[in-house]
């Protein structure tokens, strides 16, 4: 579990505030944001664009430590740092 995959969603703000404190971190030896970059599109143009229906960027990270141990310290980070930003995180197994 060295490598965690996660989909950030929510403001971009949050998400520039996100990746800077993860770039800080100790054993966290790369953090990119991956996937689709072409701006969140949605699949279904039924109500794109709506108020109702905007949630925010939603943006693919790949972070990668450098054991289990600080993995899973990164992964609670992650948790708490998008509770206090008002933003949503999901991990997945892959994007």
């Amino acid at each position: 579990m060295r490598t965690l995959r996660f989909r950030l969603t929510g403001p971009s703000t949050g998400f520039d505030a996100m990746m800077s404190m993860l770039e800080g971190v100790d054993h966290v030896d790369r953090i990119e944001e991956v996937g689709d970059l072409g701006g969140g599109m949605r699949d279904d143009s039924s109500s794109a664009g709506l108020a109702d229906d905007d949630m925010g960027d939603v943006h693919d990270v790949e972070l990668h430590a450098v054991s289990d141990h600080w993995a899973t310290q990164a992964r609670e980070l992650i948790e708490a740092c998008a509770m206090e930003l008002g933003m949503a995180v999901e991990f997945v197994d892959e994007f």
